[in-house]
Formats: C-alpha cells, sequence, structure tokens
C-alpha cells in the first residue's frame, strides 16, 4: 500500500512539471531598438521575429528556460522614415546578413521568476556571448520574457550609421526593450 502511495505522488509531482516548447507569438509583443544621435533620440520597432522557448513550467511559473532561440529580420526593424531604415540595413550588412540571432548557451531563474540568459548574439556577421536579463510571467499558457540590454555598435563590427553626409552622426551605444511573449 506504501508503494502505491509513493508511485501515485511521484507521477502527480511529474505532470505538474513539464517542458514545453513555446513559439514566438507577434500578438502582445514588442521589440523597440532605442538609440541617440547628435540631432535628437530615436527607436525603430522590430518586426519580424521569430524563435520558440523551451521552458519547464510549474501551474503559472517558470523554473527553468532549456532553450531560447531567437531571429531578427534585418529589413523588419523600422523607423518609420525611409531613409533612415536604409542607413540602418546599410550599417547592418543586410546583404550579406540579412538576419540577427540569438541563442541560449545556459540560463538560470530565480525564485521570482528572474532568467539570466548566457547565449550568442550575431550581429552583421560578428558573434558575441551576452548575458541577458528579464522577468518572466506565465499567464494563460502564454509566457512573456520583458527587459532590456545594452550594447555598443562597434563591438559588432557596425560603424554608427550617419545622414546628410556626415552631419548627423548616431550614437554607438544601443538599447534593446523587449517584451516578447511565446505561445
Amino acid at each position: 500500500m506504501k508503494l502505491n502511495l509513493i508511485f501515485i505522488l511521484s507521477l502527480f509531482a511529474t505532470c505538474s512539471l513539464f517542458a514545453q516548447t513555446k513559439n514566438y507569438s507577434k500578438d502582445n509583443s514588442t521589440i523597440k531598438i532605442e538609440g541617440t544621435s547628435s540631432l535628437h533620440d530615436w527607436h525603430c520597432d522590430v518586426n519580424d521575429v521569430t524563435g520558440n522557448a523551451d521552458v519547464t513550467l510549474e501551474g503559472d511559473k517558470i523554473t527553468a528556460v532549456n532553450n531560447l532561440d531567437l531571429t531578427f529580420v534585418v529589413k523588419g526593424i523600422k523607423s518609420g522614415k525611409g531613409a533612415m531604415d536604409k542607413n540602418i540595413y546599410s550599417a547592418l550588412k543586410e546583404k550579406s546578413n540579412p538576419t540577427i540571432t540569438f541563442k541560449t548557451t545556459s540560463a538560470t531563474i530565480d525564485a521570482n521568476g528572474a532568467v539570466k540568459a548566457q547565449g550568442q548574439l550575431t550581429i552583421a556577421g560578428t558573434t558575441k556571448e551576452v548575458t541577458l536579463l528579464a522577468d518572466t510571467s506565465v499567464e494563460g499558457g502564454k509566457v512573456k520574457f520583458e527587459g532590456k540590454t545594452t550594447f555598443n555598435m562597434t563591438t559588432y563590427n557596425v560603424d554608427p550609421p550617419t545622414a546628410m553626409f556626415g552631419t548627423i552622426t548616431t550614437g554607438d551605444e544601443v538599447t534593446i526593450d523587449y517584451s516578447a511573449s511565446f505561445n
């Protein structure tokens, strides 16, 4: 009898923890790139994103991030200004590197649901190890990662774009502000 009870309890515990692969959802997701220039601050929306998150859920909490991969199509980066978009695509070497990717190599999550994900970020053909921090939430089976990361474009061999024959210069530092939803 005791053995049966242990078996039933272990089966219940196993069923309450399970890994799920969720796909990136454009609904309820926003990814913005923010920066400065000698004229004014600027931002772009990242509209063309694909990816998946393999997470372990326990009820409405993420207990592990087993894998997280994202791909951003460079031509899906939109400022609302055609000339600025062309300068961005040129700076990011879009013709030879049409995507920006992030792939986790490891991740930890604390009791409050904050994720620290190490991974490889590839921009304009240059790959660097980065650490991304994000808050997580689970609602209605949807998983959300929210956070910001800041880096210098020159770290990825990207020359900050210029305009008006170099009279308008872009600052080297950019911030990616993300709220990424996975279903």
